[in-house]
């Protein structure tokens, strides 16, 4: 299975919140991909971007807490935040911008993904939530970018 049918698979999970043509994962449907990746055929480049929904259907996008998975080189190695940016210490503390996977290596695919959502489950978004009552009530939920396939 490629990554982009366990992708279409994981959208067509109940759970998830669909609006406007686009598909928003649920946190639990997200813990069902990443544990699926290490049985991926094809390892791919993966963006994950986490949103803050609200009941009435308003989405709050989480740019900040983006997660670049890039596949190249021969080891893992996780990029940090600029330390010079003015970022939430719950983000710059808890999560990594992004990961170079050295190619072939899926079991450090899908534990990278894993321990992502892990610090995204233990978010409390205070700062978004305090700049945006509304979005005190919000719900998380997700949207993953492929790369495009180079075969």
């Amino acid at each position: 299975m490629t990554i982009k049918n366990l992708v279409d698979k994981i959208e067509k999970l109940q759970k998830n919140l669909s609006k406007d043509g686009k598909v928003y994962i649920s946190p639990s449907n997200m813990d069902y991909f990443a544990k699926q990746l290490a049985e991926t055929d094809a390892m791919q480049g993966i963006l994950i971007t986490p949103y803050l929904i609200v009941n009435d259907g308003r989405l709050y996008e989480l740019h900040y807490y983006e997660f670049d998975v890039e596949v190249r080189g021969a080891m893992v190695r996780y990029m940090d935040y600029n330390p010079n940016n003015m970022l939430p210490k719950e983000i710059t503390e808890s999560l990594k911008p992004q990961i170079a996977i050295a190619i072939g290596d899926k079991i450090a695919y899908s534990n990278a993904v894993k321990e992502y959502l892990k610090n995204m489950s233990n978010m409390e978004f205070k700062e978004d939530k305090e700049y945006n009552p509304e979005l005190k009530n919000a719900q998380l939920f997700y949207q993953i970018f492929m790369d495009m396939d180079l075969d």
